[in-house]
């Protein structure tokens, strides 16, 4: 091979060689701020641990820019501004956040918020205010207490699980016979229940019970509704009672007001009573006596014939006055209509009265 045909070729790999170095250069490098146009972000930060010019802006988990400056602001925070690709929109309700992997490279992701459209781009001059994500070490170290607790309760559940097993091995081993008690317990429990689903079987594989369980069970709707209709009328009832029972205490309460006045006037016509009684006695005991004067008249059959035949001369007499009243009755009317008639001339005159 001539040396010229080797100097090509050295000249051939070189030039790719810078091409290829050029591409990467212009693709992971500063230079594309030269090629790419860009507008700024301005960003507001408490902390912003492991930021610096150059630091890369993602979006989704792509580059859309670097970090350009880096400064304290009056507030005491950090005011960092970031050359974004111009075709990469940023919006309010994205928030910029600072993370840091393992390694400590820091990096600012563009992470979306509540998403209401429209969305509206950020104005030139507009600070988004950013957060920063922990660091893993940071959270790890305020992990370790909680993890030494939890190491700590494993320990203790492991003790607890060990003393468990023990014990399960000295009930199973034969060191204590509870568990041999608990299985005969056990076996005679079962045995119970099987002679009991056994009668119970015997019961309900009757064809005839189960019919009979089958009517009761269809007639239990209309029993139920039975009942409840006798509840109510017991209630209806029971409302009937305590309304008699409420007008009965209306009646009895003036009775015990004026209970004594009552008893009082009870015994004084009971006394009165007595009264009467002991004259009625009086006058039974004097009726029964043939010398008193009513003991004749119930006792003497004479004493009635004179009584009876005095009655019968009243009754005659009357008959024998009743032509008499009649003629006095037709003389004061005559008087009554011609009062001249009492003289001389009223003698003489013949004309009839009212007859």
């Amino acid at each position: 091979m001539s040396d010229r045909v080797m100097q090509f070729r050295v000249g051939v790999v070189v030039l790719a060689t810078a091409i290829i170095a050029g591409i990467l250069i212009v693709l992971f490098g500063d230079l594309p701020s030269l090629v790419q146009a860009t507008y700024p972000v301005r960003m507001s930060f408490v902390d912003a641990r492991g930021i610096a010019p150059g630091t890369p802006v993602r979006k989704n988990g792509i580059l859309v820019g670097r970090v350009s400056s880096v400064m304290l602001d009056e507030r005491g925070g950090v005011r960092v501004t970031a050359d974004v690709d111009s075709y990469v929109p940023v919006y309010r309700d994205e928030q910029p956040r600072i993370a840091t992997t393992l390694l400590g490279d820091a990096e600012i992701q563009l992470v979306p918020g509540r998403v209401v459209p429209p969305r509206q781009r950020v104005e030139p001059g507009e600070v988004l205010v950013g957060a920063v994500s922990r660091d893993p070490f940071e959270v790890f170290a305020t992990l370790e207490p909680k993890v030494g607790a939890a190491l700590d309760s494993l320990t203790q559940a492991s003790e607890s699980v060990s003393r468990l097993s023990a014990a399960v091995d000295r009930i199973l081993l034969g060191e204590d016979d509870s568990f041999t008690r608990l299985v005969q317990k056990t076996e005679a429990t079962l045995d119970s229940f099987s002679t009991a689903m056994t009668n119970i079987n015997d019961v309900i594989g009757d064809p005839t019970t189960r019919s009979n369980l089958k009517t009761t069970l269809a007639t239990l709707p209309e029993v139920l509704t039975e009942l409840r209709t006798s509840v109510k009328g017991i209630g209806a009832t029971i409302d009937t009672a305590d309304r008699n029972l409420r007008n009965l205490e209306g009646l009895t309460k003036p009775l015990g007001e004026r209970g004594a006045g009552m008893v009082a006037q009870v015994d004084k016509t009971i006394g009165r009573l007595d009264e009467v009684l002991q004259q009625a006695v009086a006058f039974t005991h004097a009726l029964n006596e043939s010398e008193g004067t009513l003991g004749k008249l119930v006792r003497d059959p004479a004493v009635y014939d004179d009584l009876a035949l005095a009655v019968g001369n009243v009754r005659k007499l009357t008959q024998e006055l009743r032509p008499i009243v009649d003629d006095v009755r037709v003389f004061t009317d005559k008087i009554a209509r011609h009062p001249e008639q009492l003289g001389v001339r009223g003698a003489l005159d013949r004309r009839p009265g009212l007859k």
